[in-house]
């Protein structure tokens, strides 16, 4: 009697306990979504296979468990092979899956790990759809949010990789990386200074973090193109290419806006 009870209050808390998650596709399949919500798909629509190897008619919806790695995947990796072939402008839709019964199995999406990626089995109906942000809506906010700073920080302890005199225009701008253990700070925060345009790197605080590292870190930096603002090389330039397989075993988390300022 005593388990029962407890597997019924276990239970019980589980239903209470909300669970999100963000789900991106295309701005396309807004209306749709509103609608019907988001329908599982046995396939990715860049991929000419099914995901399950052992049953070709398990249907998916892919997720991320943050707001953060659901922009940063979007923004900094736009190709359509993260989010199944959908292709931008995106939308993001907050989902809760408390509002899902049964409550959903979540899975880990181990082809993309660094972005806390996960998919569930089946669909998700339209009362689970809590919101859904446009793109435009989201770069407006992420470039109006509050700045990010450690009070206590003391700008002489940076630890400065390389620095060079330039006549160019000059800015910096602040990013929160996920680096794997094997690459290590020093050797990741030098391979971003290799970057076209990038001047400085300065590490402004790191945590062990699951078998590797989050680090905060400045960077400084001077467009190749004159005409280039320091916003569009930040979106275009330099989150993409640390994303990228020339910065290995590191990510970005987070893009902090309003650190970008020009010196």
């Amino acid at each position: 009697m005593i388990l029962e009870g407890w597997q019924k209050f276990t239970e019980a808390t589980q239903k209470q306990k909300p669970r999100l998650f963000y789900h991106v596709t295309g701005a396309k399949n807004e209306e749709g979504i509103k609608t019907h919500g988001i329908y599982g798909s046995t396939q990715a629509g860049d991929r000419d296979y099914s995901y399950s190897k052992d049953d070709a008619k398990e249907k998916r919806v892919y997720l991320f468990s943050s707001q953060d790695s659901a922009f940063m995947a979007a923004f900094s990796r736009p190709d359509s092979g993260i989010f199944g072939g959908a292709q931008p402008p995106f939308i993001f839709i907050k989902v809760d899956l408390a509002k899902v019964s049964p409550t959903p199995e979540v899975h880990d999406d181990m082809e993309l790990p660094d972005f806390d990626a996960y998919y569930l089995v089946g669909d998700i109906p339209p009362q689970a759809v809590v919101e859904i942000e446009s793109e435009s809506s989201v770069t407006d906010k992420l470039e109006s949010e509050d700045d990010y700073y450690d009070d206590d920080y003391d700008e002489e302890s940076y630890d400065l990789l390389n620095e060079e005199e330039v006549g160019f225009r000059t800015f910096e701008a602040e990013l929160v990386i996920k680096i794997k253990e094997k690459a290590g700070i020093d050797d990741t925060l030098s391979d971003i200074r290799s970057i076209s345009g990038v001047t400085i790197v300065s590490s402004l605080q790191s945590q062990k973090s699951g078998g590797g590292f989050i680090s905060t870190i400045k960077v400084k930096f001077h467009p190749q193109k004159e005409a280039m603002t320091g916003q569009t090389y930040v979106k275009q330039v330099l989150v993409p290419t640390i994303n990228s397989r020339e910065i290995p075993n590191c990510i970005v988390m987070r893009y902090i806006p309003r650190s970008l300022k020009e010196l």
